[in-house]
């Protein structure tokens, strides 16, 4: 049991230091970081062996003296720089296949000190030059602290994987001698890192890291530009697939699609070599069918491992979390039960605003969900949850603000406390933005007494920050519309969009919208979809008539005639139930 709760606090150890440098809250020395990097690539490239595909295959003549380039052992044969190791026009048979790949391996081996440092000091060089051009020119690239950490740890894993199965290959044509290692290469996963992090992060992020994932694939395969093209064609497919992934299935879709794009590319590339169809293409195709797969298979095992280390919010966890059956959505159901109806209107709201602006619908809506989810505290000082008693009448104004603004709060602990993502957090963080409490805030501007106190306006304002993302935008402007809606005495089209309206142009000149990259075009997107929403939420009832004997009763009039009674056999149908039946669209037999 002890060993068992060490391992438990080890875990948690390691978790929260994850999660400490997560935060964002202090900045990486890039440089420092870049060079760590470095040396944990060029210590994999070191120990990937070279394999190299030659062009010559079983039957060839050769078209060129083959030369060996340093001293090396073949067979058990020594070899001395300079040695002829096949003549022009000479017959390419199993054996001298062999010497032939053995001695353009050994060519190309990695083993000298220049050539570590050599690839040392271009690391650091390609991979800085890349990140100060990403985040200073690609607007969405994520260059938070724990996505460069969560990036580096994937760069090297997909590294580490293709060392190993570079060494696999080696084996494998040591087995099979007629087919050429290299053509076991095309079953690493390396598009796996690109597709887990379109999961994790966005495009662009993905689009970069696939461009770097794969100039090193290539260099560590003895500088492959062919493999280096591969992986990377592979990578933007593999990323483009999974695009908002809410399923399991759909990564191993998008493995499969993987594949498919794979064998096409070698089909290509095996074309453009002037190569024909061989069982050697027939292996490729094979190995990067498998690829794609393995790829998919790797990304779903690891994706929820990253999730809880860096706190990212995929879309197959909004969907968890999107369930009405999740311990906080079922305890604001019982304990606040107007906050809950209301968070599910917005739902609605921002799901469809979102669609209509081209942001990702499914985290709108989990958003507005739990953004209110801090009201459970104190439930009855809302007033979508009062029951007859306005609690804030006995209260000082100041009060009933602090009451207001300490749902925020509130809703940050419960989110951190049931871990819903930083993504979830920052809605229920910044969804009022610096907004002010103006019922309370005019109303204690009415009891103000100079002489004694004066009224300070940002004590009645919620402390933000305002909105960062148009996630974010959208579910302050949702929450500010769904509540004003409920006030319009008898509403229709012209009444609701004349308040989405007002209350859209309060927002903007209040300046809460300056830091969400909402543009005008989406504000006017926004106000069409929500006014859609509403319109169909407020949509007017038929007034369906009632039976002149049942209106008269009702008003109280005696109709002078006793209605019939039913008979024993008769249909129940010529009766008041009968219109009420049919009110109801039954139809009575």
């Amino acid at each position: 049991m002890n060993e068992r709760a060490q391992k438990t606090r080890l875990l948690d150890k390691v978790l929260n230091a994850a999660r400490r440098f997560s935060s964002g809250s202090r900045r990486v020395n890039t440089l420092r970081f870049v060079t760590l990097i470095s040396i944990a690539i060029t210590v994999i490239y070191i120990f990937t062996p070279v394999i190299v595909e030659t062009d010559y295959r079983i039957g060839d003549v050769v078209v060129d003296d083959v030369i060996a380039q340093a001293d090396m052992i073949i067979d058990g044969v020594d070899i001395e720089r300079g040695d002829m190791i096949a003549e022009k026009g000479a017959k390419v048979d199993k054996e001298l296949l062999a010497r032939i790949e053995a001695v353009t391996t050994a060519s190309k081996r990695k083993n000298s000190v220049t050539t570590a440092v050599g690839f040392f000091a271009m690391s650091i060089i390609f991979l800085y030059t890349v990140y100060r051009f990403s985040a200073a020119n690609i607007r969405k690239f994520m260059s938070a602290p724990k996505d460069l950490l969560c990036m580096a740890l994937l760069l090297v894993g997909v590294l580490g994987i293709l060392k190993f199965a570079a060494f696999i290959s080696l084996g494998m044509g040591a087995s099979f001698p007629g087919i050429p290692s290299a053509l076991y290469l095309y079953i690493a996963p390396v598009a796996g890192g690109a597709m887990m992090i379109r999961l994790l992060m966005n495009s662009e992020t993905a689009m970069i890291f696939g461009i770097t994932s794969s100039i090193f694939s290539g260099l560590l395969l003895g500088g492959s530009i062919e493999m280096s093209v591969y992986f990377f064609i592979g990578s933007v497919v593999a990323a483009m697939k999974v695009r908002h992934c809410t399923q399991r299935s759909t990564i191993l879709k998008a493995g499969a699609f993987l594949g498919i794009v794979n064998v096409l590319v070698i089909i290509s590339g095996t074309a453009l070599k002037g190569g024909g169809f061989s069982p050697g293409t027939v292996l490729a195709m094979v190995s990067g069918m498998l690829g794609g797969l393995i790829a998919a298979i790797m990304v779903t095992g690891i994706t929820p491992v990253f999730e809880i280390l860096f706190g990212y919010t995929t879309d197959i966890k909004l969907l968890e979390l999107s369930r009405m059956d999740h311990p906080l959505l079922k305890e604001l159901a019982i304990k606040a039960p107007g906050t809950y109806h209301h968070s599910l209107v917005i739902g609605s709201l921002v799901e469809a605003a979102a669609e209509a602006i081209n942001v990702n619908p499914l985290l709108a809506r989990v958003s507005a969900y739990y953004h209110d989810i801090g009201k459970m505290k104190k439930p009855l000082y809302f007033v979508e949850n009062m029951k007859g008693e306005n609690r804030h009448d006995k209260l000082a104004p100041s009060m009933s603000a602090l009451i207001l603004i300490s749902h925020v709060k509130d809703g940050l602990e419960m989110a951190n406390k049931y871990k819903l993502g930083e993504e979830i957090i920052n809605v229920i963080q910044q969804h009022h933005g610096t907004s002010l409490t103006r019922y309370f805030y005019h109303k204690a501007k009415e009891t103000e007494d100079p002489e004694v106190h004066e009224i300070n306006e940002e004590d009645f304002r919620y402390p933000g920050p305002k909105p960062q993302t148009r996630e974010a935008g959208l579910v302050m402007l949702a929450d500010a519309i769904e509540a004003a809606s409920k006030t319009i005495p008898d509403p229709n089209p012209a009444k609701i969009q004349g308040m989405v309206q007002k209350i859209i142009n309060r927002i903007f000149t209040d300046g809460q919208l300056d830091e969400c990259e909402l543009t005008l075009k989406d504000l006017n997107a926004i106000a069409i979809s929500f006014n859609r929403v509403l319109n169909g939420i407020f949509h007017q009832r038929i007034e369906y008539p009632e039976p002149a004997y049942v209106t008269r009763e009702e008003a109280g009039e005696d109709t002078g005639t006793e209605q019939p009674k039913e008979k024993d056999g008769d249909k129940k149908g010529k009766g008041g139930h009968e219109n009420g039946i049919r009110r109801l669209g039954a139809r009575w037999k």
